[in-house]
């Protein structure tokens, strides 16, 4: 049987206090979601998209006329 924690291992170190470091990448912040996304591209960029959000961005696109 595996020992869940063993006893040689060193402590971990967590980053818990203080601002971040200036060496550490800025984390990614997303402005738009999935279907704003797929609404702002032309047809053609559309087209090559797969999955369930980009067929119903399609399917908004045919019953509008455009």
């Amino acid at each position: 049987m595996t020992k869940l924690h063993q006893d040689d291992q060193t402590e971990p170190c967590f980053i818990t206090d203080g601002p971040p470091s200036n060496d550490l990448p800025t984390p990614p912040h997303r402005t738009m979601n999935l279907p704003q996304i797929l609404a702002g591209l032309t047809n053609k960029e559309l087209a090559r998209w797969p999955g369930d959000l980009a067929d119903a961005q399609r399917e908004k696109r045919r019953m509008a006329g455009g």
